[in-house]
């Protein structure tokens, strides 16, 4: 009676392990259904040209990326892939169901046994399908981490192409304001050399500036359309899809996260902690194949077809034969499932060890992200508060001593060229500043709020040996 009790437990306990999921499936399975929706209003169908809005500014490229990008698809459904593998993990051995007809039947007093029909199921340890299941979730919960930090990448790749076509449009308007100055100057020099007030060869070198204008235009306007097939294709827009003037980035100014919170961040970055649930897969996936070290059990249930008995009148004429039984199976040869417990072990500290390098790398990448960020805010303020004003008010200088004759053509030009040179360098400061806020926002995996404005060099994270003087000696 004991050990039918016993294994009646040892059966009910494994039906329960088959029933339950991995401890991170429900979690996963609802992660992987709220991002399902999104995919599957897009899937299959080809935006035309004029279904495309992008008024709105970056967030509507952003939100048009991560809808149709091909990478982030990809990614996804390597996720969904993942996650519908976790119910094979903790499925059990198909059942067997076998039939044989005797060629010679077996009389016995009740009749000739005809046939029999069996039915197994085999049960392994029950640790070998609880672990396989959590293994196979941590992997699912690994590809989503993944797919995260590829939505992080297609960002600031978006970003990136998206601050570079605002530079450039705004390059090219400003060297058309420029080219209409030139050639204003132009007419006016070509008056003072019809009335002997200046030579030719100064009409000649304000000619040569103009044209040398437009060629640049030439070449932005190549470097627009570039750029702008380069945007349509990470987004997966049309052709024809209209392109709209990019908005101007924002202020610049620093982060209000502290460094201390950053680099807390970049640790739990989604490419790093997907390392994290890769080596906790191998760690399940070590637990599943020691389990293979323990028995397994299999049940069964044969039933013997009868004929009716050749003796009339015989009790029982013609009754089956039902046989129950049960099995295990003996694990011998112990040592040979050591390498394969060892080599799942070893697959985790590798990833472990993986895991550490991406966080120094990272860690890394974040002093880089966040010196570009204080970089680009110190260039953007010395252009706006100090270069770009400086020029303007020495090209006006230069100007008017030219208009009342005290001043050259060659000094005009030179006043005008120094002022371009710097109104282009403020734009191209500003996109830089973008660039690398997206490409911080990367690195630390969250996107991050901007704070009032704080000296660059005594922000967090900068040197303590810089000082604000260092900004003097740079102008």
């Amino acid at each position: 009676m004991k050990q039918n009790s016993l294994w009646m437990a040892t059966i009910a306990a494994l039906a329960v392990a088959v029933g339950c999921g991995g401890a991170e499936e429900d979690g996963v399975r609802h992660d992987l259904s709220q991002q399902a929706d999104r995919f599957a209003a897009t899937s299959g169908d080809e935006a035309e040209a004029g279904d495309t809005d992008f008024s709105e500014g970056l967030p509507a490229y952003l939100a048009y990326a991560m809808a149709h990008s091909p990478e982030l698809r990809a990614s996804f459904e390597r996720w969904q892939a993942s996650v519908h593998r976790i119910s094979r993990s903790r499925r059990l051995p198909e059942t067997t169901l076998s039939f044989g007809i005797f060629v010679q039947s077996v009389e016995t007093r009740v009749g000739p046994q005809q046939a029999r029909l069996g039915l197994q199921q085999s049960f392994p340890w029950p640790t070998k399908l609880t672990a396989g299941a959590d293994s196979a979730s941590a992997r699912a919960r690994a590809q989503q981490r993944r797919f995260e930090a590829e939505a992080l990448v297609v960002t600031e790749r978006v970003s990136n192409l998206y601050w570079r076509l605002w530079q450039i449009r705004e390059s090219r308007r400003v060297h058309g304001e420029h080219i209409e100055v030139v050639r204003a100057l132009s007419e006016s020099v070509g008056a003072r050399v019809a009335t002997g007030a200046t030579t030719l060869a100064d009409q000649q070198q304000v000619d040569l500036t103009a044209a040398r204008i437009e060629d640049t235009i030439h070449g932005l306007h190549e470097a627009e359309r570039a750029s702008e097939a380069q945007l349509r294709a990470l987004l997966s827009a049309p052709r024809g899809a209209d392109i709209p003037t990019p908005h101007a980035p924002p202020e610049a100014r620093l982060p209000t996260e502290s460094h201390e919170d950053m680099m807390s961040a970049v640790a739990n970055h989604p490419l790093i902690a997907s390392l994290s649930w890769m080596a906790q897969a191998q760690d399940e996936a070590a637990r599943a194949q020691e389990a293979d070290r323990y028995p397994s059990f299999t049940v069964g249930v044969d039933w013997i077809i009868t004929g009716d008995a050749a003796t009339p009148g015989v009790q029982g004429s013609g009754r089956d034969a039902v046989i129950v039984g049960a099995g295990i199976r003996l694990p011998l040869f112990q040592g040979s499932y050591s390498d394969g417990i060892d080599a799942a072990r070893a697959d985790a500290n590798a990833e472990r060890a993986e895991q550490e390098a991406a966080t120094e790398m990272a860690l890394g990448e974040l002093e880089a992200a966040l010196s570009a960020v204080r970089n680009s805010v110190r260039r953007v303020r010395l252009y706006h508060t100090t270069l770009v004003p400086q020029a303007e008010t020495a090209y006006a200088s230069v100007l008017g001593a030219y208009a009342t004759g005290r001043g050259t053509v060659a000094q005009t030009l030179l006043a005008q060229g120094t002022l371009l040179e710097l109104r282009v360098e403020q734009d191209l400061a500003r996109a830089m500043y973008a660039q690398s806020w997206a490409r911080l926002e990367l690195v630390t995996g969250h996107n991050l709020d901007r704070g009032p404005g704080v000296d660059p060099d005594q922000a967090p994270g900068a040197p303590e040996n810089e000082r604000t003087e260092q900004v003097d000696d740079g102008e």
